[in-house]
């Protein structure tokens, strides 16, 4: 089941003495009126939407919400109306998830190898040691520059 961000609604109570509840109107992709779908709330000033309304099922459009104080004859307000519009939108979920083999292992923290040149004289240097082949120079600057060289011959032609 999708998860809905949960929103509050909030007003000022009406200062009539004859009010005995409110009534919350809403509208999807137009203005709220009081032609509008609504719920009476009780004697409320705030309600957690859309938990608390019922009836209250947005499809994901824009929301415009009016809110009305009711009299104990019926008789209602003028609406209080929320212009900013709120979506309830749930984003659609990802698609076609899979798991896929691979034909290589790799142990995580180990950095892949790289294939030894056929030209001897290059060094490895592994973990910060300077490993010497035969023939390549011991110095740990000229092993340095060696394995520079080596990497920039190897990006220029891959083949190597």
């Amino acid at each position: 089941m999708a998860k809905l961000k949960k929103r509050k609604l909030r007003w000022n109570a009406s200062e009539s003495q004859q009010v005995v509840g409110y009534r919350i109107y809403w509208a999807e992709a137009g203005e709220v009126g009081y032609d509008s779908p609504f719920a009476d709330l009780g004697n409320v000033t705030e309600v957690v939407l859309p938990d608390e309304v019922e009836g209250f099922s947005p499809k994901g459009d824009p929301v415009e919400f009016g809110v009305a104080a009711v009299d104990e004859l019926g008789n209602e307000s003028d609406l209080v109306i929320l212009k900013a519009p709120y979506q309830f939108r749930i984003p659609s979920a990802p698609g076609d998830l899979r798991i896929e083999p691979l034909n290589e292992f790799h142990t995580k923290g180990e950095e892949p190898e790289v294939e030894k040149p056929n030209d001897s004289k290059f060094l490895i240097a592994k973990g910060g040691d300077s490993m010497t082949e035969s023939g390549a120079s011991s110095s740990p600057i000229d092993a340095k520059d060696e394995t520079k060289q080596y990497f920039a011959k190897l990006y220029e032609n891959p083949e190597i």
